[in-house]
């Protein structure tokens, strides 16, 4: 890359640069109307001028590929600011940015009506867009914008060239291409749609080119997998294995914390996130306050302690074994002077954090031959059971900090064996009998 250039040598290349650019016009201009005869000398002359244009600017301005995303930048002229650097320009390859520098440099009066990329316009929409946003959902849309847009013809292409056709190609080609489930599919789209209505309110298109367009016409191509209810929640066999699986890892290893706090996620289906930072002063009278959440910025790589997914609190009861665990969590904690504000503790004053217990329940399910699905499985079943048992759903919801319809779309699973189905038949069966015979 080249230095910074002193006031002589800038002068000296930026005249040179001049003079191949006014020489490249007359003779781009001269190949739209000369004879075929003299063609080609014309067109030799023209392809040397630009090779010149490139080799000076390079000189100039910083010309650079990235190793980690492959995509190729420089800088073009900016006021104010001096060469090597200048207004940054990027493109998905090489030759692509070369024509954007040889455009700029040849079409001057045009650049000012250059209609932008599909790229451009997304990200002016995200520098809105990111300040609703917190940390961890930037990167959410940062991996979307590389896993659906990055080194796409479609994300290089004008926002004004974009209709109805070229919308509908990419998606079903994306779809095909990635094998993409219902949710991933309405993303993308919103996405899209984001991004025109951005270009609409900017005028920078007439039309609205996804007008008629709408998710349904691209999810119902989407082949969605289907969970076997063993994979949505764990039955009693193999609650039960877990539950025998933390008492010896307890007894192995007193002081993993990440152990106990799994134990109380499957008595009471509690988040990750809550479970982490519980405190001792969150127990009391007779319930477990549960009222902030641990969080992790990946934008950041921060943890820190914030409201609950609801941004609302709640009460979970004690009963008789949660009492035991808490009792003995505390017991070990005395023992080892680790005692402090926080259930969970890592030992050192503060909390533990949400990765720990997830591989941990990881590990567990792996070594035991259990099918996974972590503490949100948990959750699931402990909705399952509860319901199961008897418990009205508002007060389940209520209890695993959701809405009714979430718990019941998302949470709720039929967790009777057979031997149960067959119970409840039969005695609705024999109350028929008995109802026909009376």
């Amino acid at each position: 890359m080249p230095s910074k250039l002193d006031t002589i040598t800038y002068e000296q290349y930026n005249h040179a640069l001049n003079l191949y650019v006014e020489n490249t016009k007359f003779l781009y201009q001269t190949l739209k109307s000369c004879d075929i005869i003299v063609l080609a000398d014309i067109q030799e002359q023209f392809d040397m001028n630009k090779k010149q244009i490139i080799t000076l600017h390079k000189k100039m301005y910083n010309f650079w590929q990235n190793a980690n995303t492959g995509k190729w930048y420089s800088y073009l002229p900016k006021e104010g600011v001096k060469p090597p650097k200048g207004k940054q320009i990027e493109s998905v390859s090489e030759e692509k940015l070369i024509e954007k520098i040889f455009d700029y440099y040849t079409k001057e009066e045009e650049k000012q009506k250059t209609c932008p990329t599909f790229s451009d316009v997304y990200w002016k929409w995200r520098a809105i867009k990111d300040l609703e946003l917190g940390g961890n959902s930037i990167t959410g849309y940062n991996a979307s914008w590389r896993r659906f847009f990055e080194y796409t013809d479609f994300a290089e292409m004008k926002i004004d060239q974009i209709n109805e056709n070229t919308i509908r190609f990419f998606m079903l080609s994306k779809i095909k291409e990635l094998d993409l489930p219902k949710d991933a599919c309405r993303k993308l789209f919103d996405c899209i749609k984001h991004v025109i209505r951005y270009a609409r309110v900017e005028k920078l298109i007439l039309e609205n080119p996804v007008e008629f367009l709408q998710n349904r016409d691209f999810t119902k191509l989407c082949n969605d997998k289907i969970k076997s209810e063993d994979e949505c929640y764990f039955n009693d066999s193999e609650l039960s294995i877990i539950i025998n699986a933390l008492n010896k890892y307890h007894k192995e290893n007193p002081l993993n914390m990440s152990a106990y706090a799994i134990h109380l996620a499957v008595f009471t289906g509690m988040r990750t996130g809550e479970l982490c930072t519980l405190k001792w002063s969150d127990i009391e009278n007779g319930c477990i306050s549960i009222n902030k959440s641990c969080k992790y910025n990946s934008l950041t790589h921060e943890f820190s302690v914030g409201n609950t997914k609801t941004k609302k609190s709640r009460k979970y009861p004690l009963d008789d074994e949660i009492k035991s665990l808490f009792k003995h969590i505390k017991q070990i904690q005395i023992q080892n002077g680790i005692l402090c504000e926080w259930i969970f503790t890592d030992g050192k004053g503060s909390y533990i954090h949400s990765h720990g217990v997830t591989d941990l329940m990881g590990k567990l399910c792996k070594a035991n031959n259990i099918n996974g699905g972590g503490v949100t499985k948990l959750r699931k079943t402990t909705s399952s059971n509860l319901q199961s048992a008897g418990v009205p759903k508002t007060v389940v919801a209520s209890m695993l900090g959701h809405t009714t319809d979430v718990n019941e779309l998302y949470y709720t699973y039929d967790t009777s064996n057979l031997d149960e189905k067959q119970k409840v038949v039969q005695n609705r069966n024999a109350k028929l009998q008995r109802m026909a015979i009376g």
